[in-house]
């Protein structure tokens, strides 16, 4: 049961609370180039000399070309920990078929486990799949704590014959704090 008690002194007290903790990032810049076509692959290193444990990572890829995406994989490696995650990897194949979608590449594509967007299904309802933030295929998380030192490479790869492309440059964004 409450009870009222007239005539009380109470006081404020002001408190700040932390709502956020501030985060960074560096991003770094890489090269790029042409795709071979249906064998070998286009390879970029970014050698990071910062010395921050990883939270975040996101990696754009500008001005990417390349007809029939259901050929290509593109993955980023962390040489000296050999952690690889793959952001994607021939699109509709094998249950659409096994060449994968027809759809093209034109545009920057950025990779984020935070983005909601899925390529899958945008090469699978689009004839050039539109430029924009998605999720990765396999998820960043495998880099989280790791130190941001070392080679970052970018894996192209090109697995038939027959449609090329190229790739104008890429950018790391790694985040820390």
């Amino acid at each position: 049961m409450s009870q009222i008690i007239p005539n009380t002194s109470t006081a404020t007290i002001e408190l700040e609370i932390p709502t956020t903790t501030q985060a960074h990032a560096s991003t770094f810049v890489g090269n790029g180039g042409d795709i071979p076509d249906g064998s070998g692959s286009f390879q970029d290193d970014i050698i990071v000399t910062e010395n921050f444990e990883i939270t975040d990572v996101t990696v754009t890829l500008k001005n990417l070309v390349h007809t029939w995406v259901g050929d290509v994989v593109v993955r980023l490696r962390h040489v000296e920990s050999e952690t690889v995650v793959e952001l994607f990897r021939r699109p509709g194949q094998p249950h659409f078929s096994s060449s994968g979608y027809s759809s093209d590449l034109n545009g920057n594509y950025s990779f984020n486990d935070h983005f909601i967007n899925n390529f899958e299904a945008a090469a699978s309802e689009n004839v050039v799949i539109p430029s924009g933030k998605y999720a990765s295929l396999q998820s960043f998380s495998a880099f989280r704590g790791l130190p941001a030192t070392g080679t970052w490479r970018l894996l192209i790869n090109d697995y038939s014959a027959g449609d090329s492309g190229a790739l104008g440059s890429w950018s790391l964004d790694l985040g820390w704090g």
